[in-house]
């Protein structure tokens, strides 16, 4: 008599079977990461401790300079880096690079 499996007993799981179902699970179990806004960002930075001092004077405008290479920096960071970058060198009177490690420091990238 040939081999056959009857319909009651269950049939092994290849494989593809497998690793389909754990990248289910794997994608219902990954958190949301929730985006940091501005304020929280600026809340953040004011809570940090042993920040380095202001080095520029600002016009509260940023230079031709600076928006410059904001624009070419916004290729490679996130919109709250850019935006907590611009606060940074607006309001606190940072230079471009101060400002850029202290928001990756708050921000991230």
């Amino acid at each position: 008599m040939p081999y056959h499996v009857s319909n009651n007993s269950k049939l092994p799981k290849s494989n593809v079977q497998k690793n389909k179902e754990q990248a289910k699970k794997q994608k219902a179990k990954k958190e949301v990461k929730k985006m940091m806004t501005l304020k929280e960002a600026i809340a953040k930075f004011e809570d940090m401790p042993n920040k380095p001092k202001s080095n520029m004077k600002s016009t509260g405008t940023l230079s031709k300079r600076q928006s410059d290479l904001l624009k070419t920096h916004k290729e490679h960071h996130s919109k709250i880096h850019i935006d907590l970058m611009k606060y940074l060198m607006t309001k606190k009177n940072y230079c471009f690079e101060i400002a850029h490690q202290l928001a990756q420091k708050v921000a991230g990238i």
